[in-house]
C-alpha cells in the first residue's frame, strides 16, 4: 500500500508537524508512506518537495507571494485566517502521485493547491483521505470562524473580507468547494471530536462521514526528564515555579495571549506571595511589547526548531497554559502531556479530548479568566496534586496517542477504501 501525504510543509507549523508524525507512524507500521510538500525542512528521503531546486523554489515563492497579495487585497485579517484557494500547482503528473494508491490531503493552502488542483487530482480516480486540521474545508474560506456559523447554511457577508456582500468571495468559494468535492469524493478525518461535530453541522460536509482520529506523538522523544537537571541546563532556578506558554506565533489572537495576561493579573493580585516565587517561560515568535504586559519575570526562548530543546522547555515547567479561544487538537498541549506537564486551558474545541478536568489538567469555563487563574493556582499550590496530575498526563498520551495506535486506525480506513468498503 502506497500512501502520499499532500501538505504545504513537513515539519514547521502545527499541521505539518502532525502530518509528519503520522507519516513516521505509518512507516513504522509497514506502510509505504511518502510526503509531497511545497516546502521541505527535514532531511527525510521519504519527503519530496517543490523547493528542491532553484527554479522550483522561485516558482513556489511566487505562488506564496501571490497568495499573500490576494489576502492583503481582499481580506481584513492577518495571513492564514482566510484562504481563497485560487492559486496553486498542478501536481497530478508528479511520479509520486502517479505511483500512490491513496492520496492523503492535509493543510494545502499558502499557494500550494488550489481548488482546480484538487479537480486535477480527482481525474486520477484514486481514493482520497483528507485530514482536517482546522475548519477551512467546510467554510467559505476562513480557517476558524470566530463564532460565525454561516457555514452551516450559506456563507455570505463574511466578516473577514474587506468588501462583504450577499454574494461575496465566501459565497462563491463555498459553492465551488461543493462542486469540487463531488468530483474528488474525499473521505474526511478530523483530529478532534469537536471538529468532527462541527464539520457534520456544515452544509458542505453534512452528507460526508467525518471520523475523529487524533494526531500521534512520539512518546520516546516527548517524555519526562529530570526537572532539576533541565532547569540547570536552561539557566533557570531550581526552586522557582514556572508557567509555560508556547505557540508558533504568540501574537495570533486566536491563541489567547490577552486572556493569559488577564488571568495572571488576577492570580498574582490574589496571591502576591505566589508572584514572588513564579516566573514565566515563553517560546514562539513574540514581540517585546507583548511580553512586557505580563505581570511576572519572563524567560523567552524565541522560536524553537530543535525538538530536544523544546522537550527540555516543557520539562522545566510546572504547568503549561493554553488559553486558546479556538483550537482543534494543538500539538503543544499533547506535547506537554507527553512530558508529564499538566495543562490549564479553556473548555473549547478539541481540548476536552486531551484534558480530563482535575485528572491531567484543568478545563476552565470559556472564557473566564477568573476560572483560568484558579486552575493555575490549584496546580502551583498543591505539589502532591501536581505530581498526581503529572503522572496521569503521561498516561493519557500513552493510552491514546502513541504512533502504533493512531497508525492502526488509519490503516483500517485505507484498507476499507482500497476494498471499496467506503462506509467506515
Amino acid at each position: 500500500m502506497k500512501v502520499v501525504h499532500i501538505i504545504n510543509a513537513d515539519t514547521r507549523g502545527g499541521a505539518p508537524k502532525a502530518a509528519y508524525s503520522l507519516h513516521k507512524a505509518l512507516l513504522s507500521s509497514g506502510i509505504d508512506s511518502r510526503m509531497l510538500v511545497q516546502r521541505k525542512f527535514s532531511n527525510d528521503d521519504k519527503v519530496s518537495s517543490y523547493n528542491s531546486s532553484f527554479v522550483q523554489t522561485q516558482l513556489t515563492n511566487s505562488r506564496m507571494l501571490l497568495d499573500i497579495i490576494q489576502m492583503k487585497l481582499f481580506s481584513k485579517e492577518e495571513r492564514g485566517r482566510f484562504s481563497f484557494a485560487s492559486i496553486g500547482k498542478d501536481i497530478s503528473d508528479n511520479p509520486i502521485i502517479k505511483e500512490a494508491d491513496i492520496f492523503h490531503l492535509h493543510w494545502i493552502n499558502e499557494g500550494y493547491l488550489s481548488l482546480k488542483s484538487l479537480q486535477q487530482l480527482a481525474k486520477l480516480g484514486k481514493p482520497v483521505v483528507w485530514t482536517l486540521h482546522d475548519m477551512w474545508a467546510f467554510t467559505g474560506g476562513c480557517h476558524y470562524s470566530s463564532g460565525c456559523k454561516k457555514y452551516e447554511d450559506v456563507c455570505c457577508n463574511c466578516p473577514y473580507l474587506k468588501n462583504p456582500s450577499s454574494k461575496d468571495f465566501s459565497t462563491r468559494l463555498q459553492q465551488k468547494k461543493s462542486e469540487v468535492y463531488n468530483e474528488l469524493k474525499p473521505h474526511f478525518i478530523t483530529c478532534s471530536n469537536w471538529l468532527a461535530k462541527t464539520a457534520k453541522a456544515s452544509s458542505l460536509l453534512k452528507d460526508y462521514n467525518a471520523a475523529a482520529i487524533p494526531n500521534p506523538i512520539d512518546v520516546d522523544v516527548y517524555k519526562p526528564l529530570d526537572k532539576k537537571a533541565v532547569r540547570k541546563k536552561l539557566g533557570l532556578s531550581e526552586n522557582k515555579k514556572y508557567i509555560l506558554f508556547g505557540t508558533l506565533n504568540v501574537n495570533e489572537e486566536r491563541k489567547g495571549f490577552k486572556k493569559l495576561v488577564e488571568a495572571l493579573n488576577i492570580l498574582f493580585t490574589r496571591q502576591e506571595n505566589l508572584k514572588a516565587d513564579t516566573e514565566l517561560l515563553i517560546y514562539g515568535t513574540a514581540s517585546g511589547d507583548e511580553t512586557k504586559t505580563l505581570p511576572a519575570k519572563v524567560n523567552s526562548f524565541g522560536r524553537i526548531t530543535d525538538t530536544q530543546h523544546l522537550v527540555e522547555c516543557y520539562n522545566a515547567a510546572d504547568v503549561f497554559v493554553a488559553p486558546s479561544l479556538e483550537d482543534n487538537l494543538p500539538n503543544t498541549v499533547m506535547e506537554s502531556l507527553a512530558c508529564g506537564i499538566p495543562v490549564v486551558t479553556f473548555n473549547i474545541g478539541g481540548m476536552p479530548d486531551m484534558i480530563e478536568h482535575n485528572l491531567n489538567g484543568y478545563l476552565a469555563e470559556p472564557f473566564s479568566t477568573d476560572d483560568f487563574a484558579e486552575g493555575i493556582k490549584l496546580l502551583l499550590n498543591d505539589e502532591q496534586n501536581q505530581k498526581k496530575l503529572s503522572a496521569q498526563a503521561r498516561e493519557k498520551v500513552l493510552g491514546n496517542y502513541q504512533p502504533f495506535i493512531v497508525a492502526a486506525r488509519y490503516q483500517s480506513i485505507y484498507n476499507k477504501l482500497l476494498s471499496s468498503q467506503i462506509n467506515f
